[in-house]
C-alpha cells in the first residue's frame, strides 16, 4: 500500500491522481481507493457536492514502481508455480517409493507450496490468469491445493485440517496418471465407456492413498469423495448432503474453479468473472451452499481494484461487484463509471495486471 497521502480541494484534482480512500454517496461507491481519478470523476465530484476535498497519495510514493513491482511478483509466483508442478510431477512418478518412504516426502513437499499459498492475492490472481494448462494434471493439481488451502483459512479450519486437506488437494487427480493417456488427453467427445473409466480415478488414488505410512485416513476420503455432491448425482458412491466429508466439498470447489479458469468448462467461458457465476449455480444443490458463499464473499474482494479488459478491447479497473449480478461489475475507464448491468452487450474478458 502506498503511505503518504493529502487532502486535496476538488477544484484542484487532476486527472491520473491516485486516491487514497473511498468516496461513497449512501451506499454507492463512487470513487475507490488506489484507483486513478478520471476528468468525468472529477466533473462528478464537481457537480454533486459529495465531499469538499478528496485524499489522494502524493506523487513522490512512485505508484508506477509500485505497479512495475505487482507485476514482476506475479510473473515470479508463475514461475513458482510451474517449478512446483513440475516437482510434483516427479513425485507422482516416483509414486511408490512415497509409499516406502512414508508421509515424509509429502509433508515437506506441502510445506513449500504452502509458502507460496499465503500471497493469497498473488495466488487468486495468478490462477484467474493462468489457469493450468490443457490437461496437465500436475498444474491443476498445484492449482487445487491452492484454493483449497486458502479456502480452509477462511472456513476456520484448524492447522491440522489445513495440512491434511492440501495433502489431499495434491493427490486428488492421482487416478488419471494411471489411467491410458490416450483416454485422458482425447481430443472431442468421449464414449460412455471412456467416461465410465475416467471416473474411476478417484478409487485409484484412494487406494494408493491407503498405502502411504502414516497418513491419516481424511485425506484418502477427501480424495474419494471429491467428486462427490450434494444432491446425490455424483461418483463414484453417489452419497448426499453431510455424508460428504469436508475436504472433499472444499476440493471440489477449488477444482471447479480451476476447470472453468483454464477453459476446461463444458459451457462456453468468455472471461474471469464466468468461474464464479459457475461457483454461485453450482452452490444451488451441488456444492456445499455454505463454502460457497463463504469463498464467493470473499475472492471478491481480490478483484476489487484489478484492471480488466472488455471485449471491445477496452481497459477498465473494477470499482464495485454484486454478488446478485456477479458477472456485471463496476468499472472505470478513462470516461468515468461503466454498470456493466446497463451496458448488456459488454463483458470482461481477461483480468489484467
Amino acid at each position: 500500500m502506498l503511505s503518504k497521502s493529502k487532502l486535496l480541494p476538488i477544484n484542484e484534482l487532476k486527472a491520473g491522481m491516485i486516491s487514497a480512500s473511498d468516496i461513497k454517496f449512501g451506499n454507492s461507491l463512487l470513487l475507490a481507493k488506489g484507483v486513478p481519478i478520471s476528468e468525468s470523476s472529477i466533473n462528478i465530484l464537481s457537480e454533486n457536492y459529495i465531499v469538499d476535498k478528496v485524499e489522494i497519495y502524493e506523487e513522490d510514493d512512485d505508484y508506477n514502481k509500485q505497479l512495475q513491482t505487482k507485476v514482476k511478483t506475479v510473473e515470479e509466483l508463475e514461475r513458482n508455480f510451474n517449478e512446483l508442478s513440475s516437482n510434483l510431477e516427479d513425485i507422482f512418478n516416483n509414486i511408490y517409493s512415497l509409499q516406502v518412504n512414508g508421509i515424509e516426502d509429502l509433508r515437506v513437499f506441502s510445506k513449500k507450496i504452502q509458502e507460496e499459498f499465503k500471497s493469497t492475492g498473488l495466488v487468486i490472481r495468478d490462477i484467474v490468469s493462468h489457469g493450468s494448462n490443457d490437461k496437465n494434471i500436475y498444474r491443476h493439481s498445484v492449482n487445487v491445493a491452492a484454493i483449497s488451502f486458502i479456502l480452509a483459512k477462511w472456513l476456520g479450519f484448524n492447522e491440522k485440517e489445513v495440512n491434511l486437506l492440501t495433502y489431499a488437494a495434491l493427490l486428488h487427480d492421482f487416478g488419471k496418471t494411471q489411467i491410458d493417456p490416450k483416454i485422458i488427453n482425447k481430443e472431442g467427445i468421449l464414449t460412455r465407456d471412456e467416461v465410465e473409466i475416467i471416473k474411476t480415478h478417484p478409487v485409484i488414488a484412494y487406494h494408493f492413498v491407503k498405502k502411504i505410512p502414516f497418513i491419516d485416513s481424511s485425506v484418502g476420503i477427501g480424495v474419494l469423495m471429491h467428486h462427490e455432491r450434494m444432491d446425490g448425482t455424483g461418483y463414484p458412491m453417489h452419497i448426499k448432503e453431510d455424508k460428504i466429508h469436508k475436504f472433499a466439498k472444499v476440493i471440489a470447489i477449488a477444482d471447479l474453479f480451476d476447470n472453468v479458469s483454464s477453459n476446461r468448462y463444458f459451457k462456453e467461458v468468455s472471461g474471469p468473472f464466468d468461474a464464479l457465476k459457475v461457483i454461485q449455480e453450482e452452490s444451488l444443490g451441488k456444492l456445499d451452499n455454505m463454502y460457497c458463499n463463504m469463498f464467493l464473499n470473499h475472492i471478491v474482494n481480490y478483484y476489487m481494484g484489478e484492471n480488466v479488459i472488455l471485449n471491445d478491447e477496452r481497459s477498465c479497473k473494477i470499482i464495485q461487484i454484486d454478488l446478485n449480478d456477479i458477472t456485471k461489475p463496476l468499472l472505470l475507464d478513462d470516461n468515468g463509471f461503466l454498470d456493466l448491468r446497463k451496458e448488456k452487450d459488454l463483458y470482461v474478458t481477461k483480468l489484467v495486471v
